[in-house]
């Protein structure tokens, strides 16, 4: 679920650093581990910083004022949520590949390559530490199969990947190509106004910085600007299946996903949900902050007031892309607590979902010890149950707790809750209302044809 970004232009004296910052910023809730940009000089030099941690962190680089004043053609960004390699820094991205200097790629993608391995072996590409690399080096390979054609490489590609990824390469032409897989999983948008070519993964990021008029890329989608013109091709495919947890968790709230409000799904799980629910409670608290969409429909489903019982540390960031080891201690640190709000209350505690439970289980034991007479969880997806392999880092089934403990009277008792409850997952693809969307980390059915998790699981590693 990691963010990037794109921007190019014509126009004389505009900031293209200040552009692609901009945007990094507005999707930096898609990781927080490292991030970086790559840029292009219209002569065909390519720049590249990367740097551990936030956006904010890659601006203290001294040498990446330099770049604001180097003639860019474009630049590409990426903040990184680590699904594939090592944590933090260690596979930043973009990378560059190529060491001919006529022809060298900048890349950044959001999403898994399970494959990427069989893929190496399939190319001869002998760099296979990760998913992102392999990806590169194959752009980079099949392109110079096809003439130097980024476009026709990224139309091979669609066709023997397993996993999801949406794209943006940045060439020494120069060009500027941005891609979707052809099941759609991961989002990406993109606007032209004849002089500027901007892109992102997210619909909110470009509203932001006042590009309203967007266009999601569609699934199998591959946009191409040199300068001059846009070019749109479509790569073949089977249905689009884009993922369901995007709407549940990743997205900004104020992202609009195939057509589909991210806001709307929120609020409208929390009023279903409700609907399910006949427990007594005194008083709706969200998690925030994905939670508080569904915790808002929740209560106005069970007529029960919304309270703002939990008090979210900003500078910690999301507890769910946290690498291991930092989750506990995020989880300990990240919320503060209203008393008034819920002592002696009956507590209906909201969330969009529950994947390994260790913020749950601190946040409804803290509830309890200041004073909660009751905590009942509530949570607006269905239970997680199976690891994800188009792109969020759920690797190996252990970590599931839906899928340790499938009886809700234990999954309770692991969250020190009195109770739990789910949606179902034919209410979540309804709320979604799309004719297909991957519900695999709900069902264990994923859309590769003939590969269930077992094989999933030995073909892919970090």
């Amino acid at each position: 679920m990691c963010g990037i970004a794109a921007f190019a232009t014509t126009k004389k004296n505009t900031s293209c650093l200040g552009t692609i910052i901009s945007l990094l910023i507005e999707l930096q809730h898609r990781g927080q581990e490292a991030s970086g940009i790559a840029t292009v000089a219209k002569d065909g030099t390519a720049h590249t910083y990367v740097s551990k941690g936030t956006i904010f962190d890659l601006l203290g680089m001294s040498s990446l004022l330099e770049t604001m004043t180097v003639d860019a053609f474009g630049v590409i960004g990426h903040t990184r949520y680590s699904t594939s390699g090592g944590y933090g820094d260690s596979e930043a991205q973009p990378i560059v590949v190529g060491n001919d200097s006529s022809f060298r790629i900048a890349v950044a993608f959001n999403g898994t390559i399970a494959n990427y391995k069989q893929i190496a072996k399939e190319l001869g590409i002998k760099n296979c530490r990760s998913d992102v690399t392999v990806l590169s080096e194959a752009i980079r390979k099949l392109a110079l199969e096809s003439g130097k054609d980024v476009v026709e490489a990224l139309k091979t590609l669609s066709s023997i990947v397993i996993g999801g990824y949406s794209a943006v390469v940045l060439t020494s032409e120069p060009r500027l190509v941005i891609a979707r897989d052809p099941r759609g999983f991961r989002p990406l948008s993109y606007a032209y106004n004849g002089e500027e070519f901007v892109a992102a993964s997210e619909t909110s990021a470009l509203e932001v910085l006042g590009y309203d008029d967007w266009v999601e890329v569609p699934a199998g989608g591959i946009i191409s600007y040199d300068g001059k013109s846009v070019e749109v091709v479509t790569a073949p495919g089977e249905c689009p299946t884009p993922c369901a947890f995007e709407y549940v968790y990743i997205a900004r709230l104020d992202s609009v996903f195939n057509g589909v409000s991210v806001y709307g799904v929120r609020l409208g799980l929390g009023y279903e949900l409700s609907k399910r629910d006949s427990a007594e409670v005194d008083v709706v608290v969200p998690v925030p902050d994905s939670g508080r969409a569904a915790a808002l429909g929740y209560s106005r489903g069970r007529g029960v007031p919304l309270e703002e019982g939990l008090v979210v540390n900003r500078y910690l960031g999301r507890g769910f892309i946290m690498p291991p080891g930092m989750r506990e201690i995020i989880a300990k640190l990240k919320y503060g607590f209203v008393r008034s709000a819920v002592s002696e209350k009956r507590v209906a505690l909201v969330d969009d979902s529950i994947v390994r439970g260790t913020t749950m289980a601190a946040i409804a034991s803290r509830l309890k010890h200041i004073g909660a007479r009751e905590v009942h969880v509530r949570i607006s997806s269905p239970p997680f149950r199976y690891p994800c392999f188009m792109g969020v880092d759920v690797a190996s089934r252990k970590e599931l707790l839906a899928w340790r403990t499938m009886n809700l009277g234990d999954v309770a008792c692991m969250l020190n809750a009195d109770s739990v409850a789910f949606n179902n997952v034919e209410t979540l693809a309804k709320v979604i209302g799309l004719p297909s969307a991957c519900l695999a980390c709900f069902t264990g059915r994923y859309p590769f044809k003939g590969l269930t998790v077992d094989d999933l699981e030995n073909m892919f590693s970090r």
